[in-house]
């Protein structure tokens, strides 16, 4: 497994990543790229830093060092706004009012009830601190997708959520994917990640490694120890 050359196809792009607080590294050289029109899955254990990776692209906070390359444009600095006008970016913590109604909320978004899944259709009426967990997740991720930006970068969207919600916020990352958009999707519950995920990439000892895609990417975190032998794919 190796870092892979950059090119001019549009894609996002995070090139020699560095990271570090006092008295600890957490990104060391990391390079990743998020091809338009793919979905990414982000592996790797809790504390590997894959949260930190997201907030460095979309400009949350700076790195010591490395570049933000979006479509062929280098971003040196946080540049909220101008990242923001090609990024979308769900955060772990909900970042809903919880005070409003749905509907007032889809509306605040420019967003209408026949824009929306069936689930968040059935709560408009609703306020969001009155939705279940995964109610407010898929709402989330509804709205992130619905920014219509270039990439999407999206941080533990399954964390919560029931099985039939688990389903339908995945259809919607793949009808994004389907309209052009490159996703970048990590989630503690890899077994929702791995059947979307069209490349894959693994931060381990603090650098970013792009999995095989001839091989199932299953096979291949157990290979890395990510996970026990016995979830393996089998013939």
């Amino acid at each position: 497994m190796k870092a892979v050359p950059m090119d001019d196809d549009p894609a996002l792009i995070l090139d020699g990543v560095f990271y570090r607080v006092p008295a600890l590294d957490i990104l060391k050289g990391v390079y990743l790229k998020v091809p338009a029109g793919t979905i990414c899955g982000l592996f790797g254990r809790n504390g590997s830093g894959k949260t930190t990776l997201l907030k460095v692209a979309s400009g949350q906070i700076q790195p010591n060092s490395g570049l933000t390359i979006i479509d062929g444009d280098r971003f040196h600095k946080q540049s909220k706004k101008d990242r923001f006008s090609k990024i979308a970016y769900l955060p772990q913590e909900s970042m809903l009012p919880p005070d409003v109604t749905v509907k007032t909320l889809l509306a605040s978004a420019g967003r209408s009830e026949s824009d929306v899944s069936d689930p968040v259709r059935a709560c408009t009426d609703q306020q969001v601190c009155n939705l279940s967990g995964g109610e407010r997740r898929l709402l989330g991720v509804e709205l992130v997708l619905g920014l219509d930006r270039d990439y999407v970068l999206l941080d533990e969207p399954f964390t919560g959520v029931e099985p039939i919600l688990i389903d339908v916020i995945g259809q919607h990352i793949e009808q994004a994917a389907a309209r052009g958009t490159g996703v970048l999707l990590t989630d503690h519950y890899h077994q929702n990640v791995i059947p979307l995920a069209e490349e894959a990439y693994v931060l381990w000892q603090k650098q970013c490694y792009r999995l095989d895609g001839h091989a199932p990417i299953q096979d291949q975190l157990v290979q890395m120890g990510y996970l026990h032998d016995d979830t393996a794919s089998r013939s």
